[in-house]
């Protein structure tokens, strides 16, 4: 069941449709990695849903909740090809009637991209290959052919869910981690029955399109000021860079208060926002040592991540720790990768050409037998920011 502390506080969200495919509150647990951290906590939001998780399910809440609402009949959205966020859209529109069009940009192979692509083959997604991360045009004709057939426009969600409807999913669960160390209307919550839990000193969290952590950063400038986010990111800068983040602030801020007049006027500059750019290079889903440690460490704690998001950003935080950065405080790393199991494979022949050739491949280069050995483990690689 969806909770939305937020409209407790502020009553015109209430009027915002859901979809209800979000399990929430989802669990705090400590986290032992290891290192030097005055305590370590992760936010489990691998466990947003049961049939997909990871952090798409807040936002796509409320985006498939407007499509729902409005009697939409598809929508399209986009993602580079083992983008999480395009493969939870699918999953998520398919269970909900809807009809799953993306439109997806090149990476390089990886190890789950190829799972990813058979997934949605296995979904029957409606796959628009394109050469570079612009998909508008695209998207452009996608929409013009389905508003035809269908008589009512595809709902187009933009890449990571992340836009201001998308981001008021985190300023929610901002709202929630407030309630869970007590400082929010709810009762204080507990680290697995056990102890209380502190709201921390300073949050990590995978920084691709940026609507998870500015949503956050929002949320937290109300219920915990002294909260700082930190956003590693993993995405190009025209994806994720600080200008998306402070046009994205501003932008979600307007439709919150559009939405409830009691909703603070907050700039960037109120923001305990921080976009950390160290840790992008080699390139998007290009696997480095660091990510690969982190995401074995995280594995040694009964943690599934994958390399091109949310181990980059468990990476940071570890170096960060290794650096003595962190001794003083209490640090909550916000896992916004899916635990669920991965949907059922389709065929190659079910992909478009040169989606097959890409599978290949990965084939190649990873092997397929190790390909789902690893995604048995870890489902797709992909936008989980």
């Amino acid at each position: 069941m969806t909770v939305f502390p937020l409209a407790e506080t502020y009553p015109g969200l209430a009027t915002l449709p859901l979809a209800g495919i979000a399990s929430l509150p989802t669990p705090v647990e400590r986290l032992d990695v290891g290192e030097d951290v005055r305590a370590l906590f992760i936010k489990r939001d691998d466990l947003t849903s049961e049939r997909y998780g990871g952090n798409k399910v807040r936002k796509l809440d409320l985006l498939l909740g407007r499509a729902t609402s409005q009697e939409r009949r598809a929508v399209i959205t986009f993602g580079a090809y083992g983008s999480n966020h395009a493969l939870a859209t699918a999953v998520h529109a398919r269970a909900l009637g809807l009809e799953p069009h993306v439109v997806l940009s090149p990476q390089a192979p990886g190890p789950y991209a190829a799972r990813t692509l058979r997934a949605h083959a296995g979904l029957g997604t409606v796959l628009h290959v394109v050469e570079d991360w612009d998909g508008k045009r695209a998207a452009v004709s996608a929409k013009r052919e389905l508003t035809e057939r269908d008589g009512v426009e595809p709902l187009v969600i933009p890449m990571g869910g992340t836009n201001p409807l998308g981001a008021i999913g985190y300023v929610n669960a901002a709202f929630e981690l407030a309630e869970q160390a007590g400082h929010g209307r709810g009762p204080a919550g507990a680290l697995q029955g056990r102890e209380a839990f502190e709201m921390p000193d300073v949050i990590y969290v995978a920084g691709g399109t940026l609507g998870t952590a500015i949503g956050l950063a929002i949320g937290f400038a109300l219920v915990a000021p002294d909260t700082r986010v930190v956003a590693v990111r993993v995405t190009p800068t025209e994806v994720g860079g600080v200008r998306i983040a402070e046009k994205l602030a501003a932008d979600t801020v307007v439709q919150l208060r559009v939405l409830d007049a009691a909703f603070p006027t907050l700039a960037f500059e109120d923001l305990r926002f921080e976009l950390r750019e160290d840790w992008y290079e080699p390139g998007y889903g290009v696997v480095t040592p660091e990510t690969t440690r982190a995401v074995q460490l995280a594995g040694s704690a009964g943690i599934k991540l994958e390399t091109t998001y949310t181990g980059k950003a468990l990476a940071a935080l570890l170096g960060d720790a290794r650096a003595h950065r962190l001794r003083e405080s209490r640090v909550l790393f916000w896992d916004t990768y899916s635990s669920a199991p991965m949907p059922a494979e389709g065929p190659d022949e079910a992909l478009p050409e040169e989606l097959q050739a890409y599978v290949a491949e990965c084939d190649r280069l990873f092997g397929r037998a190790t390909v789902d050995a690893a995604a048995a483990a870890s489902p797709a690689e992909g936008d989980a920011e």
